[in-house]
């Protein structure tokens, strides 16, 4: 691993970016948030980065001078659709139920940064320190009073962007966005919407508003609480608050080591060689890549750690509610499932290799299908709350993303910097996810997962990963 420059990044310049033009006057000012939303409320900011190669980069002025008033530009044009991410959020939950609320004039940040470390090795598959991509990354800042009632004593940004410079290297995109605002889906929309916006025109009105293929839904109606889960949600994060434990993101779920970032592969060919070991060990007819490349992922864990652990995972409810949400609603709209284990099952199968990764990968598959029964994802809805804290107080496995997004392709700037090299979702550092995406190779196939862990467990399980891929040749 190369060592840790001393000065890795350093900031030129902050501007804000506001929707351009300014949404209409009939546009909703305020969003109130759903049960979906307050389900992660208190869980850590995800902060993804997308990595843009591009050797003809001469440095921080030129890109300054040249490209920065087109990202500007393009951010500002697509923020007119989704001007919810420049609006605040409360600090803190308060008597009132919080919400998203945008004024005429709010913004989001963009910081511009020179990188002076290894843009290659940055981008790379294998196990970097996190502290190297923690500059590339924006915080999400606060304000002081808002002047409105008490629940605006303290209010907070909700999305905010970075971009990095690295000179005859390339760019970084780095975002941060709280999650209580959208989830992935949402989030991809956004990210599709920038570039398509950024690749015809640079925010031209006419133009950008044909490249938009669909506009973002904000309307709350369309999002039916008929067991009060939204109240349910409120009273437990007040309880939470009223009896002084920290909200999750404000604790070290890290454990305060050293953690390192690697993205494991797992290819067509392998993910059908899973497939038939799965097939061949139990009554399962098929078991899908997603449940087979988390399976294998939820193993290698456990042997590196040395233990049990738990594993849970989202799903999409757009369909699964009653009636179905829109596919360009805008916010969250995810059900946490967890996977039952019987009680030693998993410790039982350890020993060996291709056991332990038919196992977990069949409880999963398992999970899955359960939820084709109606209703089913929402059967233990009322404990969402709880289940995200006993999970990040476990350390226990969890999913962040989906190749179903397809962020690869979807985030092709155009020239000169295409599709995008790498994208890391950095924040699974803190909540312990599995970072699932589509390759980002061409050919390739298959599903890229990235995973931070402690040094000794990284070690742990790239010789579990390694093992796996000498069974599979």
């Amino acid at each position: 691993m190369l060592p840790e420059p001393r000065n890795p990044v350093k900031v030129l310049e902050q501007c804000q970016v506001s929707p351009w033009p300014s949404p209409s006057s009939g546009k909703p000012r305020s969003l109130p948030l759903t049960f979906y939303d307050l389900a992660f409320w208190d869980v850590p900011p995800v902060q993804r980065l997308f990595f843009y190669g591009n050797a003809d980069l001469l440095g921080a002025p030129e890109f300054l001078l040249s490209e920065l008033p087109l990202f500007e530009k393009s951010l500002a044009a697509t923020l007119h659709h989704f001007y919810p991410l420049a609006g605040k959020l409360p600090c803190a939950m308060r008597e009132a139920a919080p919400e998203i609320v945008f004024s005429d004039g709010d913004s989001v940040c963009l910081t511009v940064a020179v990188g002076d470390d290894n843009f290659e090795d940055l981008a790379g598959d294998h196990a970097r320190d996190t502290a190297r991509l923690r500059g590339l990354l924006p915080p999400l800042l606060r304000n002081g009073s808002g002047g409105g009632g008490s629940q605006w004593q303290c209010s907070q940004d909700v999305f905010a962007v970075q971009l990095t410079v690295f000179p005859l290297a390339g760019i970084c995109i780095g975002t941060t966005l709280h999650h209580a605002v959208c989830d992935g889906s949402s989030y991809a929309h956004f990210m599709k919407t920038w570039a398509a916006i950024h690749r015809c025109g640079y925010g031209d009105g006419r133009r950008s508003t044909m490249a938009v293929e669909a506009l973002p839904l904000f309307d709350r109606g369309v999002v039916r609480d008929n067991d009060g889960l939204r109240e349910v949600f409120l009273s437990d994060h007040r309880a939470h608050a009223a009896a002084g434990d920290k909200r999750v993101d404000e604790c070290d779920l890290a454990g305060g080591t050293t953690t390192e970032l690697a993205t494991f592969r797992f290819t067509d060919r392998l993910l059908r060689w899973l497939g038939r070991q799965v097939e061949s060990e139990t009554s399962a007819r098929r078991c899908s890549p997603y449940a087979l490349a988390c399976g294998a992922m939820w193993a290698g864990i456990m042997r590196a750690r040395g233990r049990s652990v738990s594993f849970g995972f989202v799903t999409g409810c757009k369909p699964r509610a009653s009636p179905p949400i829109p596919g360009n609603y805008f916010g969250n709209c995810l059900g946490l499932c967890r996977v039952e284990e019987e009680e030693g099952e998993m410790e039982a199968k350890q020993g060996c290799l291709l056991a332990a990764v038919t196992a977990s990968a069949t409880a999963i598959w398992r999970a899955i299908e359960g939820l084709a029964e109606e209703g089913r994802v929402f059967r233990d809805a009322r404990g969402w709350v709880r289940l995200v804290r006993e999970y990040a107080s476990a350390r226990a496995v969890t999913v962040a993303g989906s190749p179903k997004l397809g962020l690869y392709a979807a985030t092709d700037l155009g020239t000169p910097w295409g599709r995008p090299r790498k994208v890391e979702i950095v924040s699974v550092e803190r909540t312990g996810a599995l970072a699932l995406s589509e390759s980002g190779r061409d050919g390739d196939g298959g599903i890229e997962v990235g995973l931070a862990l402690p040094r000794r467990e990284m070690e742990a399980f790239r010789a579990f990963y390694a093992d796996l891929l000498v069974a599979a040749a």
